[in-house]
C-alpha cells in the first residue's frame, strides 16, 4: 500500500506499547507519541486549514439569479520561524531483569514537517529503544502554495452558492475535496430594498471536506473545515475594494495500521518483537480567525482579485483569476 511521504513521517511518532508487564508505560508512550505527532505535524494541519479557508468570497456583492463566475484561486501560506522547530520529548525504553523501564529525554530544536532537513536520532545503546527512534527531517519550507478552483452561482434574494471540488487518483489512491458555501448579500434582502447603504455587506459560511483513500478504499486521512465570514465591499465600476473578518476551524482525522518494534524480554540483547496497532488520531488546526483586505479589478467578463489574510499564526496571500457573467 502506497501512502504519502507525510503519512510515512507522521507514523514514526505513534508507538503505543502494549506491554503486559508495564501498563503505565504503555499509557506514557501513547501520551508522548501523541504529543510528538501533534508538534511535528501541527504546522501542516494549520497551514492546510488556513489555505482552504482562504478565497471563499472575493466580494460582498452577489450575482443576479443564475449569474455565475468561475475562477482559480492561488494561495501562498507563509510559515513562521517558530513553526519550524520544537523541543521533542521522547522516551528511552530498556529491559532490566526482564521488565521494561523507561526515562524521558528532550531533543532540542527538532524539525517540524516544514523545518530544516536535519534528522535527529534518539541516543541509545545496547537493548535500549528510542520511542520514536528519531525525529525525522522536515521539508525546509518558508511557505506553502495552494490552488483551488471554485464556481459561484447566484440564487434568489441576493444569495449565492459557492462550490469547490477536486477529485484526484494517484497510484491507486484517491484524493477528494468538496466544499460548499453560501453567501447572502444583505443589501438585496427584501426588507432592505428601501434602505440606502453606500457599500455592500454580506454574510457567508462554508463547510469543506477532504479525504485520502488507499487502493483498498480505506480512508487514511480526512478533514472538515467550517467558516463564517462578514464582508464589506464598494463597487467602483472596474475596481472593488473589500474588507472582511472570519471565524474558522479545521479538524483532521488519521487512521492507519502502524508496525513497530520493542525489545524482546525473552530474547537475546538486541532482539526485537514486531507489533502492529490500528491507530486513530484526531487533531485540530490552530487557525481560528482572520482579517481580510483586498480588491478586484474587472475587465469586461474577466476579473483579477487579490487579498491579504492576517491570521494569528500564518499570513496568507490569495490571488484569483476568472471570468464572470452577472
Amino acid at each position: 500500500m502506497k501512502i504519502t511521504k507525510f503519512l510515512v513521517l507522521t507514523m514514526l511518532f505513534f508507538s503505543p506499547l502494549k506491554a503486559q508487564e508495564e501498563e503505565p508505560l504503555a499509557e506514557k508512550i501513547k501520551k508522548v507519541s501523541l504529543r510528538l505527532l501533534e508538534d511535528y505535524t501541527q504546522p501542516l494541519i494549520t497551514s492546510f486549514g488556513t489555505g482552504v479557508s482562504t478565497g471563499l468570497f472575493h466580494s460582498a456583492k452577489s450575482h443576479n439569479f443564475l449569474g455565475f463566475d468561475i475562477g482559480l484561486r492561488g494561495m501562498y501560506i507563509t510559515i513562521p520561524d517558530f513553526a519550524k522547530t520544537f523541543d521533542a520529548k521522547v522516551l528511552v525504553c530498556s529491559l532490566q531483569s526482564g521488565k521494561y523501564e523507561y526515562d524521558s529525554l528532550v531533543i532540542e530544536d527538532a524539525s517540524t514537517i516544514f523545518g530544516p532537513k536535519v534528522r535527529k536520532y534518539v541516543p541509545v545503546s545496547g537493548n535500549t529503544v528510542g520511542i520514536p527512534p528519531y525525529i525525522p527531517e522536515g521539508f525546509d519550507r518558508t511557505g506553502v502554495p495552494f490552488f483551488m478552483p471554485q464556481l459561484n452561482v447566484g440564487l434568489i434574494f441576493g444569495s449565492e452558492l459557492a462550490v469547490r471540488y477536486i477529485p484526484v487518483t494517484f497510484h491507486g489512491s484517491s484524493v477528494h475535496f468538496l466544499g460548499l458555501g453560501i453567501k447572502q448579500n444583505l443589501n438585496k434582502l427584501p426588507f432592505m430594498k428601501n434602505v440606502f447603504l453606500p457599500i455592500d455587506f454580506a454574510l457567508g459560511g462554508a463547510i469543506q471536506n477532504f479525504y485520502i483513500m488507499d487502493s483498498l478504499r480505506n480512508t487514511i486521512l480526512s478533514s472538515r473545515t467550517w467558516n463564517l465570514q462578514i464582508l464589506a465591499s464598494k463597487d467602483l465600476i472596474v475596481f472593488e475594494p473589500m474588507i472582511g473578518f472570519g471565524l474558522e476551524g479545521t479538524d483532521v482525522h488519521f487512521e492507519y495500521d502502524f508496525e513497530y518494534e520493542v525489545p524482546d524480554p525473552n530474547g537475546e540483547p538486541g532482539d526485537r518483537i514486531k507489533r502492529t496497532d490500528h491507530i486513530n488520531v484526531n487533531m485540530s488546526a490552530q487557525n481560528n480567525n482572520r482579517l481580510i483586505a483586498g480588491f478586484t479589478l474587472k475587465l469586461a467578463i474577466l476579473y483579477i482579485h487579490y487579498d491579504y489574510n492576517l491570521t494569528p499564526h500564518y499570513k496568507t496571500h490569495n490571488g484569483i483569476i476568472g471570468f464572470t457573467i452577472r
